[in-house]
């Protein structure tokens, strides 16, 4: 979730909720998650008001922690208090497609998408989870609203290529979407390697070779996705780029162990609650 979106209104005063704001703000979420749960549990009575953003906030919190049952749970307390923000709605829709709740999901996610109220952030995030329950083509529809609004957001352009390609659509429309994406930032890493990915799928090997030839090793470690590096890699070496080949395979190998550190961190805490 974007933090600007749900930045702390000024009207709460609880010295409590604002730590826990901050923590929320600077990512660290167990400490939020913590505060909130002992001021929603203890024996201070709250105003109603600060007990609705009491559990908003822990509501987004947990649904940022992978929590979505309790998360939803939170959110569906705050809302039968007051009007839940706009933020928080888009992450209950997420619980419930967490969740397999996927025609109430796919409703609020339309509705809100519709009322075209939402900041384009939010409407990113509608169009990501519509394409997480399957439904890419409605996912390009909400990129089309953003785009009426905001035709220079480059963001919108790139997803909307994935989308489109994840909807059965000719790869060559994700093509000219992802070049409109990279003219509108042009230094965007994570756009390249969408690219190079798409011309390696395509069989354009030179094109993929130029696009990769524009990049260095700091690049390319900035990027995220396994099986575009492990593309990109068998591409170098493939056609002599072995230096750069070995770039890749050294990122894969630092991607992968992380992602081993954090399985092992995850079952630590999975045993400390048991």
């Amino acid at each position: 979730m974007n933090m600007s979106e749900t930045a702390r209104p000024f009207s709460a005063g609880v010295s409590a909720l604002e730590q826990a704001w901050e923590a929320y703000a600077a990512g660290s979420l167990r400490r939020g998650e913590s505060i909130l749960e002992r001021l929603i549990g203890g024996n201070v009575e709250l105003p109603l008001r600060q007990r609705a953003e009491a559990f908003e906030l822990l509501g987004l919190i947990k649904h940022d922690l992978g929590l979505p049952q309790e998360a939803a749970d939170a959110i569906e307390n705050a809302g039968l208090i007051t009007p839940l923000r706009d933020s928080a709605r888009v992450a209950l829709a997420g619980c419930y497609a967490q969740m397999e709740h996927v025609d109430l999901a796919r409703e609020m996610y339309l509705q809100l998408a519709l009322s075209r109220t939402l900041s384009s952030s939010l409407m990113l995030e509608i169009a990501a989870g519509l394409e997480a329950i399957d439904s890419p083509a409605l996912a390009m529809q909400v990129c089309e609203l953003i785009m009426i609004r905001d035709d220079c957001l480059a963001q919108v352009y790139y997803d909307m290529g994935y989308y489109s390609a994840r909807a059965g659509q000719p790869l060559y429309l994700t093509e000219a979407l992802t070049l409109r994406a990279l003219k509108l930032d042009p230094a965007n890493i994570h756009y390249k390697i969408g690219l190079v990915s798409l011309l390696i799928q395509l069989k354009r090997d030179d094109e993929a070779i130029r696009v990769v030839g524009g990049m260095n090793p700091s690049d390319i470690n900035q990027v995220t996705c396994l099986s575009c590096l492990e593309k990109i890699a068998a591409l170098l070496q493939q056609h002599e780029f072995g230096a750069m080949a070995s770039t890749c395979r050294a990122r894969v190998e630092q991607l992968r162990l992380g992602e081993s550190l954090f399985e092992a961190d995850s079952s630590i805490s999975r045993s400390l609650v048991r």
